[in-house]
């Protein structure tokens, strides 16, 4: 790793000076004795130790005075593209999330025009990314990589509407870092696509208090959510800090009393902002957290779970009933009309009835 005032060799070139800016964790700026900062992959560079044995066969003197730089910190490292979130962002905010977010580069123009697109990371972590876009032909092409701070948005690109293709349908890599944590986070791999029809409708393009401007913003991960499905898929790996046989899983967010839970799947209790979400995405993430309930309340020992799936067009009534027939060992029925109205369900499982 290099650090601000290490004098450098080009390994591709001749010459070399001092380091002047660490920009990211692949590339820094080195100021040459004609006062120009050229940025150069670290990959390029050799550093020049005058501790080493071998020093003097490659010890050169640059005539560089970092000192006349105006920005003297630099204790982080720096990137143009990258801006800090708002603070009332990390303030106010009840979930770690990662989000992609599309953003008019002229807000007077939502549906034309250029779009400047964004890496949100509204987390406590430093994130590694990695990101492909699926071709027409099936393959994954690399469009991008590399690191954001925590509580920072990235600038990943700015495209015309013909080149959004890329940016809508792919796959995202990320691995989290903290200096310290009770917990590690697994990696995580997962498809992604956004609707291209939501880019030409003015109505989808909304204020929001992240990008403090209006675009489509698309939830990719929800970190509090990875982290407690990690912990129920391994309980005993380290994501797990709970005593062995502590049955503390999902399901214990809604305890009501012993061995009994109620969960209200209107996505406004699921998801912090789900404006931008299409009813199809609003009913998967529904359905989704539905059996992840469901499994935690087995694992858990509960005996009884009232989901509150509301009244609407009874779509989502439906989904859940059909889950139900598969599942075995449990029985179900509509919930007590005079405490939850019409728009729950009650799950019962007899197996963990004697167990207390």
């Amino acid at each position: 790793m290099l650090n601000v005032g290490d004098k450098v060799k080009f390994l591709n070139a001749s010459g070399g000076g001092i380091v002047a800016k660490v920009i990211d964790s692949r590339m820094v700026s080195v100021m040459i004795e004609d006062g120009f900062e050229i940025p150069t992959m670290i990959s390029e560079l050799i550093k020049i130790d005058p501790t080493e044995p071998a020093a003097r066969f490659f010890e050169e003197h640059y005539n560089i005075d970092l000192s006349a730089q105006t920005d003297n910190d630099h204790t982080e490292p720096e990137d143009d593209r990258l801006t800090h979130l708002p603070a009332h962002v990390k303030t106010d905010r009840k979930s770690e999330d990662i989000y992609l977010a599309f953003v008019p580069h002229d807000q007077k123009w939502l549906i034309t025009g250029p779009l400047d697109i964004f890496l949100v990371n509204n987390s406590s972590y430093d994130i590694l990314y990695n990101i492909f876009s699926l071709t027409p032909t099936g393959h994954y092409s690399g469009v991008d990589y590399g690191s954001i701070f925590p509580d920072s948005k990235l600038l990943l690109d700015t495209v015309n509407r013909e080149q959004l293709t890329r940016w809508t349908e792919g796959c995202m890599q990320f691995l989290f870092h903290k200096e310290q944590c009770k917990s590690l986070l697994p990696p995580f791999n997962s498809e992604f696509r956004v609707d291209g029809k939501k880019f030409f409708k003015e109505g989808n393009y909304r204020d929001n208090s992240v990008m403090q401007a209006r675009g489509i913003v698309v939830r990719v991960l929800s970190l509090t959510e990875y982290f407690n499905a990690e912990r129920q898929a391994n309980p005993g790996s380290q994501a797990d800090n709970r005593r062995p046989g502590n049955a503390a899983t999902l399901i214990t967010r809604y305890q009501v009393a012993p061995q009994e839970a109620v969960v209200d799947l209107h996505i406004h209790e699921l998801i912090d902002d789900p404006a931008n979400l299409e009813k199809s995405e609003i009913l998967e993430f529904q359905k989704n957290h539905f059996l992840k309930c469901l499994d935690s309340a087995l694992a858990g020992n509960f005996r009884k779970v009232i989901f509150i799936h509301g009244v609407g067009n009874g779509v989502l009534r439906n989904v859940l009933l059909d889950l139900l027939k598969n599942q075995e060992g449990i029985a179900y029925n509509d919930a007590p009309m005079s405490k939850y109205g019409i728009g729950a369900l009650e799950i019962r499982i007899p197996h963990n009835e004697a167990i207390i």
